[in-house]
């Protein structure tokens, strides 16, 4: 396993701007992550997340980010960003908006780890066998800074995760199974969105493929007893009181509430 990067000077200078934020509030000075790009912005997300650790944080499991070719495009980079996960969530339990800068919620499919899953060249047909299960899942995102189009910034901001939410499940389906997964999200008993999983985002076993091998760069792998979600199907703001609920077809559901 590769080890650990070091942080040169002005990875260094971002996280110590970034760490201020999270601890005063005020402004980031975006002029530190102004010079810096996507593979920066993992490296600090790094360092955060081991201070946060050292603060007292659990590593729960991870975020895989850009698992669309829409997504991609728009960023123009083939890559899989990581996003550590500090909470989760079990549906259904309830969401403290009050806690949370502008708060959204983002229906993904949830996988919990059973047998590590390292390097850079994982077969995306291994990942079934070392998966426990396959669950229904939200991911509560937090609006912390203003990014700005700057990507440096948004991967090293955790890609604006919060916690996960995980619902009912099954053993690991097959690929093709997931990909035809039906996801339909309600709230408050009124449905606002249904999609097959395929028209959304990549099969979720290639995005956690592609995930290890990122986590490999950055001296890491995913862990037994590690949540891991691969892609967001859409995107809801919430208002307290609100009950959302989302099926995701042979499956499970899952459930949150708003307070």
């Amino acid at each position: 396993m590769t080890p650990p990067r070091q942080l040169n000077p002005a990875q260094l200078a971002a996280a110590d701007a970034l760490s201020g934020f999270y601890a005063n509030g005020g402004d980031v000075p975006t002029g530190v992550f102004a010079d810096l790009g996507f593979e920066d912005g993992l490296g600090i997300q790094c360092e955060m997340q081991r201070r946060a650790v050292a603060n007292g944080a659990t590593q729960a499991g991870w975020k895989v980010g850009l698992t669309s070719d829409r997504a991609r495009t728009a960023v123009g980079i083939d890559d899989r960003p990581f996003g550590h996960v500090n909470r989760v969530l079990e549906s259904p339990d309830s969401i403290p908006s009050a806690e949370i800068n502008k708060v959204s919620i983002e229906p993904e499919m949830c996988f919990v780890i059973g047998e590590r899953i390292a390097g850079d060249g994982v077969d995306p047909a291994s990942v079934p066998a070392r998966i426990s299960q396959a669950c229904a899942g939200y991911e509560v995102n937090e609006a912390r800074i203003n990014i700005g189009g700057n990507l440096a910034m948004l991967v090293a901001d955790n890609l604006t995760n919060w916690a996960i939410v995980r619902g009912s499940g099954v053993a690991a389906p097959a690929a093709e199974e997931l990909d035809s997964c039906v996801v339909t999200v309600s709230c408050d008993g009124e449905e606002r969105f249904t999609c097959t999983a395929a028209d959304e985002v990549d099969n979720p076993y290639l995005s956690i493929a592609r995930l290890a091998a990122t986590l490999h760069r950055h001296g890491m792998a995913l862990e037994a007893g590690q949540s891991v979600i691969t892609g967001a199907y859409a995107r809801f703001r919430v208002e307290p009181g609100q009950t959302w609920t989302a099926h995701y077809s042979g499956i499970g559901v899952v459930e949150a509430t708003i307070s």
